[in-house]
């Protein structure tokens, strides 16, 4: 399908929507299933509940990825009419999976986040960490809640409508269709949740914290004199954290792109190959990060015994005929 594209932008956007993207879902989700069977082996460590949790969220996004980004590229390089079965499903893929997306995705950031909290008071005060199990799933229930509340305003985002085959006379060939909503074109709106929300609670503070926690988990094993009985232990704690902190250097590369789209001006850009080829490495960097978490509950599973985006950044058939980018 990718031959028939000119060398340019939409070839490569080509390679890395239909080749690129479903390799990076498929082995993510296989890892983090792995995780899974991992962590409900060894249910006996504080941070067990955590990491199931974000290794669920991880498989959800990844799995959703496949259907928010893939569907709607393989519509558009395919050059289907979006009045095709393939054009209906990208319509509700976007419109009705993008919000659980972007929810697992915030789910997962803000999960990562709970983790580096719990690890460094487990470290620097370790009496302090003895806590009751029958707790350790509600700060998850909250994060699952607020990940929900928070994105949840993406469904208003949408105005759903049937939209008739101009090309075929049955009465029967509607398909059900989005637009955007009064409320997506609201510029108050995006200001709040785009440009200072957003910005705030899904990349400054959580890059923030895991920079400065994950930091001074370092800094305290690498100043801490210990017994040789117990340097073994402690070499393996600095190697957990130097995992974390790469972790953190990921969290930077994968999510800076997300955060700079939005106070990009879409409407210049929109009709732009170029532009929407940027967005398509965004989205792929997303679900790198989401592949990369494994690596870091790996990490802390050794201790045991032991990513949006505005809907317009994914891909929308219109009426038209055009993908909206």
């Amino acid at each position: 399908m990718c031959v028939s594209e000119e060398f340019g932008t939409r070839f490569f956007g080509c390679i890395l929507n239909l080749w690129l993207l479903p390799l990076v879902c498929g082995v993510g989700l296989i890892l983090n299933i792995g995780c899974l069977i991992v962590f409900f082996s060894t249910r006996g460590h504080p941070l067990v509940p955590a990491l199931i949790f974000l290794s669920f969220c991880d498989c959800f996004q990844l799995f959703f990825s496949f259907l928010v980004l893939f569907l709607p590229a393989l519509h558009d390089f395919s050059q289907s009419t979006p009045y095709s079965t393939l054009g209906q499903l990208a319509y509700l893929s976007t419109g009705l999976l993008s919000p659980l997306l972007l929810a697992f995705n915030c789910a997962s950031i803000w999960t990562i986040c709970f983790i580096s909290i719990q690890r460094h008071r487990a470290i620097l005060r370790p009496l302090s960490s003895i806590s009751s199990p029958s707790k350790a799933f509600k700060p998850l229930l909250f994060i699952s809640a607020m990940s929900l509340l928070f994105n949840g305003c993406k469904w208003a985002e949408f105005r759903w409508f049937w939209s008739h085959d101009p090309t075929n006379s049955s009465d029967y060939q509607y398909i059900l269709a989005h637009e955007p909503s009064d409320l997506a074109r609201n510029e108050n709106y995006h200001r709040v949740l785009d440009n200072l929300l957003y910005p705030l609670l899904v990349y400054l503070v959580p890059l923030l914290l895991l920079s400065v926690l994950n930091f001074r988990i370092l800094t305290n094993i690498s100043n801490r004199r210990v017994s040789f009985d117990h340097k073994s232990r402690y070499a393996q704690e600095r190697r957990s954290v130097t995992l974390l902190i790469s972790i953190v250097t990921m969290f930077f590369l994968c999510h800076t792109g997300g955060l700079a789209y939005r106070f990009v001006d879409q409407e210049k850009y929109n009709n732009s190959e170029l532009f929407v080829l940027l967005k398509d490495i965004i989205n792929l960097l997303f679900n790198v990060y989401s592949f990369a978490n494994p690596l870091s509950s790996k990490s802390s599973s050794s201790k045991a015994q032991r990513h949006l985006s505005m809907p317009s950044l994914y891909r929308t058939p219109c009426v038209s005929g055009k993908l909206l980018p």
